[in-house]
């Protein structure tokens, strides 16, 4: 039996990986779409749209020119096509990939430790692979 850990994944902008994430999650929900017929007593749903969303923990170095694009993408306004990808791959050769962009970024340091920030995204279109 394969796990997943930290390692096995990667976060990748603008087709290169960013040098180090201390932390990354995906968030995949499905909305839940209510069609109960008038006189029924009990609610029931069909499935709608899904939306999927990120984020991940940078360790951030000036110097490290694809960390730097990624955290001021959010601030370019020319709608160029910034690309923001999860690739999770396990030792069995399959794999979860996903298109996104950046909705959100959070810089903090503290005392003794590295530069962090915090990095939220949108994924636009669906996962592809599985887990």
């Amino acid at each position: 039996m394969g796990v997943l850990t930290g390692s096995d994944g990667e976060l990748r902008f603008n087709g290169s990986a960013v040098g180090k994430c201390r932390e990354w999650s995906l968030s995949v929900a499905k909305d839940a779409l209510e069609d109960t017929s008038i006189g029924s007593y009990d609610r029931t749903y069909v499935e709608g749209m899904r939306g999927t969303t990120g984020s991940a923990t940078v360790l951030y170095d000036p110097a490290n020119s694809v960390a730097a694009s990624l955290l001021n993408s959010i601030f370019n306004n020319d709608q160029a096509n910034d690309a923001v990808d999860f690739v999770f791959r396990r030792q069995d050769g399959t794999s979860l990939s996903c298109f996104a962009f950046v909705t959100s970024i959070s810089p903090s340091v503290a005392v003794g430790a590295v530069q962090a920030v915090s990095v939220s995204f949108q994924v636009n279109g669906k996962p592809v692979g599985n887990f």
